[in-house]
């Protein structure tokens, strides 16, 4: 039986707060991962009905700055378990101790916020069909690997919630302005690799005639209200146990 829990309340920034309080044991000390990975799980999970997952490696990381990603399990939801959202940290393999620097623990901070928030988008998308899953998108795509990076973001559910993130690091960098957030996503470089819209807009060949390359952009446009207040629902309609 789990507890009442409302998730309307999170918003970007109090997530963003949620954790840097944890930057006094973190900031400026160098760390073996373990004691770090613990640390971030404590803090987390004091916080939030949530899993950890263990301590995992990944060599596509960068070198000394933790990725943070989640998953939703729809079905862990629908059987009233309390924590069915998953929060992964992993790590480059070669780092065994990493010194996190003020600024790249404030990345990590709104890493975390957007991560949380994504999963609460998939966790109500479910819930608003009664946990029935919904076709995906099939990829054309000659290699296999394209084609599946494009069945991912391509995905309905995928979309929705990956245009609330987009919206956000736009509003970070431009501020409330739909024209200058509209010209970026239409000029944007492709020098640029460390952005959620230009990861998905390298995964459908840079093609801004791409049908969902044009439905993203309409998407992000939309979430731009909800982006400014941090939160990418205005009821609490499904967000409560």
């Amino acid at each position: 039986m789990r507890t009442e829990f409302n998730w309307s309340l999170l918003d970007r920034n109090n997530l963003y707060s949620m954790l840097y309080s944890a930057g006094s044991s973190v900031v400026g000390q160098k760390l073996p991962l373990n004691s770090l990975h613990r640390i971030l799980s404590k803090h987390i999970k004091s916080s939030l009905p949530v899993s950890i997952k263990k301590l995992q490696y990944d060599p596509t990381q960068d070198r000394g700055f933790p990725y943070m990603g989640g998953s939703y399990d729809s079905i862990l939801d629908k059987r009233g378990k309390r924590r069915f959202i998953e929060v992964v940290l992993s790590y480059h393999p070669n780092d065994r101790e990493v010194k996190i620097t003020e600024y790249r623990w404030k990345r990590i901070c709104s890493l975390f916020a957007d991560t949380i928030l994504h999963e609460v988008i998939h966790m109500r998308q479910y819930r608003s069909r009664n946990f029935k899953d919904i076709p995906g998108y099939k990829s054309t795509a000659e290699f296999r690997k394209q084609r599946v990076d494009q069945e991912y973001y391509g995905h309905r559910d995928e979309m929705g919630a990956h245009a609330f993130n987009i919206a956000c690091e736009l509003l970070d960098k431009f501020g409330y302005d739909p024209v200058a957030i509209r010209y970026h996503m239409d000029t944007i470089p492709k020098r640029i690799k460390k952005s959620t819209f230009a990861r998905f807009l390298k995964t459908f060949d840079y093609d801004h005639d791409h049908i969902k390359v044009r439905q993203m952009k309409q998407k992000v446009l939309k979430q731009l209200e909800y982006a400014h207040i941090g939160k990418p629902f205005k009821t609490n309609t499904h967000l409560t146990y």
